[in-house]
């Protein structure tokens, strides 16, 4: 059942433009559509939740939002804090309680880290969910920093150039998974919960892994950024404009690359040209979010 939004930590203008913006610009969500959002309890997903239920408040949204959270049995799940920041934002969250980290555990191989097996098991259940509930969209609360990770991720680790999708259409239900939050860079996202003091609940897992190799291209971003301030909007123009199509084929100019770009990049990182080379080994343990 939609709810109204709260008055607690009413988005910036910033942040209700871009996601605006990307909803209209993608097609994320058409009118009459039943949306569930996807509330981990971190500092994302509460922000998608404010943007979405202020948007369909204004009347820019017309359609049926629903907070679900999945409670997946993970040690050291902090279920007190979440049930807290619900009441920060007077959200009737559906909790689903499903054990899925025993399935983790049992599927892990020696040295692999839980996030990806993690994180296909938990959009499988709220897929499910969402099929069983009638809702047409599952939203998640992916931003431009997740962007630009995914797409390293996806070109050093998996040999292909393939940008985080704003929608992507479900392979087994009907269900597709949006991104509205996808143009918003990460730093308004943490402006915001500081300013208002949002109740923030950490992954109990991922945020303990140490050799995460998304955490080590998150730093190698960061030394981009100081060379480059204006690097969250440059990877907006380049790679969401309006005039890409579904599936964010990347423009042929920046497939074919250029060698000098290449060595600049790793001079920027701190990084020897050739140690951006991925052994075999490492792009089989990894898979993008």
């Amino acid at each position: 059942m939609t709810q109204s939004p709260s008055a607690f930590a009413p988005p910036s203008r910033a942040a209700l433009a871009l996601t605006a913006e990307c909803i209209e610009r993608f097609g994320l969500i058409e009118k009459g559509e039943r949306v569930a959002v996807g509330l981990s309890g971190g500092k994302d997903s509460w922000l998608l939740w404010s943007t979405l239920q202020t948007l369909r408040s204004q009347g820019q949204l017309d359609c049926e939002l629903t907070a679900v959270h999945l409670d997946q049995h993970q040690p050291g799940y902090d279920r007190e804090t979440f049930e807290a920041a619900c009441r920060q934002f007077d959200c009737d969250c559906e909790i689903i309680s499903e054990d899925t980290w025993s399935r983790v555990e049992a599927a892990l191989k020696p040295g692999q880290l839980p996030c990806a097996v993690c994180s296909r098991l938990r959009r499988g259940v709220l897929n499910r969910w969402c099929a069983e509930t009638g809702h047409h969209k599952l939203a998640l609360g992916h931003h431009l920093q997740d962007a630009l990770e995914t797409l390293l991720m996806n070109l050093l680790y998996g040999r292909r150039l393939e940008p985080m999708a704003p929608l992507r259409r479900g392979d087994r239900t009907a269900v597709a998974t949006i991104r509205p939050l996808l143009l918003v860079p990460e730093a308004k996202v943490k402006a915001w919960v500081e300013q208002h003091g949002v109740l923030v609940v950490p992954c109990p897992v991922c945020d303990n892994q140490e050799g995460a190799k998304r955490a080590e291209i998150g730093l190698w971003i960061d030394g981009l950024r100081q060379r480059q301030p204006f690097l969250d909007d440059a990877v907006r123009a380049a790679i969401y404009r309006s005039d890409v199509p579904e599936r964010l084929g990347v423009h042929r100019s920046v497939a074919e690359g250029d060698c000098a770009a290449h060595a600049d990049a790793a001079a920027w990182l701190g990084t020897p040209p050739g140690a951006l080379a991925v052994p075999d080994e490492a792009a089989n343990n990894w898979r993008s979010a």
